[in-house]
């Protein structure tokens, strides 16, 4: 299902009007030139010595150090062609990779844990997380099927509904919060869709529309700010709905969802694809289908910056501040 939403949001974001101009954003910042043209960066991770990590559509891994490129696919490594989802770093520094499996580099070797030899879940890795524990934390579900997989080094242990209070088996997003708790947002159908809390002892405490205060349509991704915050999207890609007015973004503390609002969105449609926070605690959006490609939420006001892209597919934000953007056409750095 959540392969469709993918297509779908992809369709919606090259539909989206260019615009080549460049336009001052928030803390001086300007949107330098592509980088990486005509490859579709679909997420990026930054390791401790400052080189970037690019996720590509059907492309590959890609190492930036600031100067020169390397690119990982097919033909000179375990890596497929297939499409890479997530990227993480872990503390010795080896990149952690959600494609078609699990996939671990440790700056020499590749190592592919497939689900047959590891007895995981057969299913696309969609998002990864690493904890303050260094445990990797990945997505390995599909509907009715499966569900999150943690890995401490020496075992796999998979939490589906069958073994634990994990409320369901399509795990979309995952995010480790600064208490060494693991946020999972699961979605298992159209208005069926709940978040789970995982402690650092393996107990899980899950919170639905009844303790969020509204009903999410369908989750997006989910990020932790540095205040320690939940934030999450809404995902309106399986929607045959346009309407002004439905949440797009909110805040959890551990109590109720505070919905962020957005600026006339009573007569504005907005439809959320992606959503970051930087180390300032700002708040970056991707929007698709609309004139509204991107926005920057300082906790008071809203920017829209025209950054002329095709899409943004995935935020970060490098060791010197610069937030990079990954989108249908390459790589856009704003300094």
């Amino acid at each position: 299902m959540k392969n469709a939403v993918l297509i779908f949001a992809i369709l919606l974001l090259f539909g989206s009007c260019k615009n080549d101009s460049k336009e001052v954003i928030p803390e001086g910042r300007v949107l330098d030139d592509i980088t990486l043209k005509d490859y579709f960066i679909t997420s990026i991770a930054f390791d401790k010595k400052g080189n970037a990590w690019l996720g590509t559509l059907r492309h590959g891994l890609i190492k930036f150090d600031g100067q020169t490129f390397k690119i990982f696919d097919a033909s000179n490594s375990l890596l497929s062609n297939a499409a890479i989802m997530d990227i993480e770093v872990d503390k010795a520094g080896h990149i952690w990779i959600g494609s078609n499996d699990l996939m671990e580099y440790d700056g020499a070797k590749f190592i592919r844990y497939e689900s047959k030899q590891f007895g995981l879940p057969a299913n696309h890795v969609r998002s990864v997380a690493i904890d303050a524990s260094d445990n990797i934390w990945f997505s390995c579900g599909s509907n009715q099927s499966g569900g999150l997989v943690k890995y401490d080094r020496s075992t796999f242990n998979t939490f589906t509904p069958a073994n634990s209070k994990l409320p369901g088996n399509m795990v979309q997003s995952i995010a480790a919060d600064k208490s060494n708790n693991v946020w999972v947002a699961l979605n298992d159908g159209i208005d069926e869709v709940s978040l789970a809390k995982i402690n650092p002892d393996n107990a899980i405490s899950v919170t639905g529309s009844k303790e969020l205060g509204f009903k999410p349509y369908y989750f997006g991704n989910i990020v932790v700010n540095e205040n320690n915050e939940l934030l999450g999207s809404i995902d309106y890609g399986l929607s045959s709905l346009i309407a002004t007015g439905r949440p797009q973004i909110f805040k959890f503390t551990g109590k109720k969802a505070q919905i962020v609002s957005l600026p006339d969105e009573e007569s504005t449609v907005y439809t959320t694809n992606r959503i970051f926070s930087d180390s300032k605690n700002n708040l970056w959006v991707s929007f698709s289908g609309s004139d509204k490609e991107c926005g920057v939420f300082n906790g008071t006001d809203w920017t829209f910056p025209k950054l002329g892209t095709s899409g943004i597919f995935a935020f970060a934000e490098s060791p010197d501040g610069e937030i990079w953007l990954g989108t249908g056409e390459g790589l856009f750095i704003l300094k």
